[in-house]
């Protein structure tokens, strides 16, 4: 810690020893920053002016900020040593990269008494004094951490985030004493911050060793010392940290979305291993179905698929090899994964590869020996098609079916993967026939031990299987709207039984790729053939929004004929590849843009970051998911 003398101004900066309280302790001596008092400010830092000689006094104090007490004792020694003391700089703090999970209770106490509560402690300690003298100011750093769920950072955010909620609050409270608070954001700083952070194992932070990362440090220092001349308050220095803070209150979902690689890449025990390909293999396992229910699209094609529309093993031999560049298999497409002879060997090899694996049944099949295999196989979430809470609804809707045997087998799965990591859902199709249900379905889940329900559009239609059977529109209506209340009230049913619910809106809205995209992921037809999505797998004549259209189909090719990396890198891949990428590039760009800039509503600004993108492939244009519906 040192206080440095400027003329009869008295400026304390804590964490001088190294990182950024060296850089500004340092910009501090070497310019000379000029400090005089205003009426405006209190405190302005007129110019930093290389030229001028550094300060005239500089008084050391060793403090150990890690153990409690030790601020007081560096309060009375600043004071003793200057004289007094005008503006804190509390930028004293250390980095723990660990997951909640490994976190230990010794580092969590640590870095909060680092973080938290010795600059908490020292501006109390100086608060006498301050108002003794009739004001004084204190510039805390924090960080957009402290706003932002950063898989491996969670207890370091947390830290600063209580300081910052405490100073901002003490800066209403201090603010009829003439003393001033600014919480600073400088973002990503190419300091030392990295490689003395407290650590689990071998967790990485997120530069390379010896790369730089972030802006450099005394531009930074610079930077907070400018804003530390400003009015009281917070103060961003980067604008992609104020953007992800801001909408990690305005857009949870979105920003979690966007924080899903670096979770991906984080939760792996060997960090050294490089990024995996592919996010998703969507892996159609069976077309395939034992019933025929009544919003199918895929009906006719499955009765005219070859091999009885079951995906044969040198599909998935073809795959083994690359096991270990896949993050996530959903043996699920447009049929019954059950059917499939081989699946629990097959989520068991994907398993033991470390790929998350999961399926989407009706439930019908899972009998306790099909539910104890694929349980033994490591399978880590099964959804179910339940479409509706009574049988007299859902036996109309999911045709061969009965209600009461689904029931009992998804109860009983629920039972028997207890003590194993297997997250449970349950699938409801909203329809005209069972949207009276919404309720029911969520006291239905919660009676079976299931985790969460996701409230899904009729969205896929192929001919007139489906068609007419979507409760979305072009825009807002009454009926809309009415529905969306209902939808409400199920969902805050389902957080009150302690269930998790997904749902979608009923109005359109473009986004920069749907939840499929192709820029990390692809789909395997049951015969092997390779597309961006099922959707576009099939293709054949559909309703989009309400018009008759014709999907296209793309292929980029077929496996085992032509390797899993080899259908990567055909044209049609890297085209729906690029095209996307360019797409969440522009569209992330002029979102932050825009929301930075001032852009009045989130409306106004999803309308400006789409006019911006460039157009999606023909045949995403016309398939819902493109739209979130």
């Amino acid at each position: 810690m040192t206080a440095y003398t400027f003329k009869d101004k008295h400026v304390l900066v804590t964490g001088a020893g190294g990182g950024m309280g060296s850089a500004v302790a340092k910009d501090l001596s070497e310019t000379a920053a000029r400090l005089v008092l205003t009426d405006r400010h209190p405190w302005v830092i007129e110019e930093l002016i290389e030229s001028l000689p550094g300060p005239s006094k500089t008084h050391l104090v060793p403090a150990d900020l890690s153990v409690p007490g030790e601020v007081a004792r560096l309060a009375r020694e600043a004071v003793s040593a200057a004289g007094h003391i005008d503006l804190v700089f509390n930028i004293a703090g250390v980095g723990y990269f660990a997951l909640m999970e490994e976190a230990t209770e010794e580092h969590t106490r640590q870095i909060f008494e680092i973080n938290t509560f010795s600059p908490l402690f020292l501006i109390k300690a100086l608060l006498p004094h301050m108002k003794q003298r009739g004001g004084g100011r204190f510039v805390n750093i924090v960080s957009c951490a402290g706003r932002v769920p950063i898989p491996s950072v969670g207890v370091y955010g947390g830290s600063k985030s209580a300081l910052a909620v405490m100073t901002n609050t003490m800066r209403l409270e201090c603010q009829p004493m003439g003393i001033e608070i600014i919480n600073i954001y400088p973002g990503t700083v190419d300091t030392a911050f990295e490689e003395n952070a407290l650590r689990e194992g071998d967790r990485g932070g997120f530069c390379e060793p010896r790369q730089q990362c972030g802006e450099p440090r005394f531009d930074i220092a610079r930077q907070v010392l400018k804003a530390a001349a400003g009015p009281p308050g917070e103060v961003w220095l980067e604008r992609a940290g104020k953007w992800l803070s801001l909408s990690a209150i305005a857009m949870p979902s979105y920003v979690e979305k966007k924080l899903r690689p670096v979770r991906d890449r984080v939760i792996s025990k060997d960090h050294k291993k490089k990024q995996r390909t592919w996010d998703l293999i969507q892996l159609e396992s069976a077309i395939s179905c034992n019933l025929k229910c009544l919003m199918c699209p895929w009906k006719d094609i499955s009765r005219q698929a070859e091999n009885r529309g079951i995906m044969e093993q040198p599909v998935w031999d073809s795959i083994r090899p690359h096991l270990e560049e896949i993050v996530s298999i959903d043996f699920t497409g447009g049929g019954e994964p059950l059917l499939q002879p081989n699946l629990a060997d097959w989520i068991s090899e994907a398993h033991q590869a470390g790929c998350e694996t999961g399926i989407l049944t009706n439930g019908t099949l899972l009998t306790e020996s099909r539910a104890g295999a694929i349980l033994d196989a490591g399978v880590n979430w099964v959804c179910f098609s339940i479409d509706g809470a009574t049988a007299e609804v859902y036996e109309k809707i999911r045709v061969g079916a009965g209600f009461d045997k689904v029931c009992t087998n998804v109860a009983q799965f629920c039972r028997m993967r207890r003590g194993k990591n297997v997250k449970t859902m349950i699938n409801f199709v909203m329809m005209t026939a069972n949207f009276h249900q919404l309720s029911a379905i969520v006291n239905l889940a919660a009676e079976l031990g299931v985790d969460q329900v996701n409230f899904k559009q009729c969205d896929v239609i192929r001919g007139e299987h489906g068609k007419g059977l979507g409760l979305f529109a072009t825009e807002e209506t009454k009926q809309i709207r009415q529905m969306e209340k209902e939808l409400k009230k199920a969902k805050h049913l389902a957080k009150k039984l302690g269930l998790t619910t997904t749902d979608f809106p009923f109005t359109p809205v473009e986004q920069p790729v749907c939840e499929q995209n192709p820029t990390k992921s692809m789909f395997i037809r049951y015969d092997g053939t390779a597309a961006p999505c099922i959707n576009l797998a099939y293709g054949g004549p559909t309703t989009f929004l309400g018009k008759e259209v014709t999907m296209p189909q793309v292929h980029y090719g077929r496996l085992p004929d032509d390797g899993l990396a080899g259908l990567w890198e055909t044209d049609n891949c890297l085209f729906y590849r690029q095209v996307f990428e360019e797409r969440i590039k522009i569209y992330d760009n002029q979102f932050t843009e825009a929301f930075i800039g001032g852009g009045s509503g989130s409306y106004h600004l999803q309308k400006a970051a789409e006019e911006a993108m460039p157009k999606a492939p023909e045949g995403c244009r016309v398939c819902h998911y493109l739209y979130n519906i």
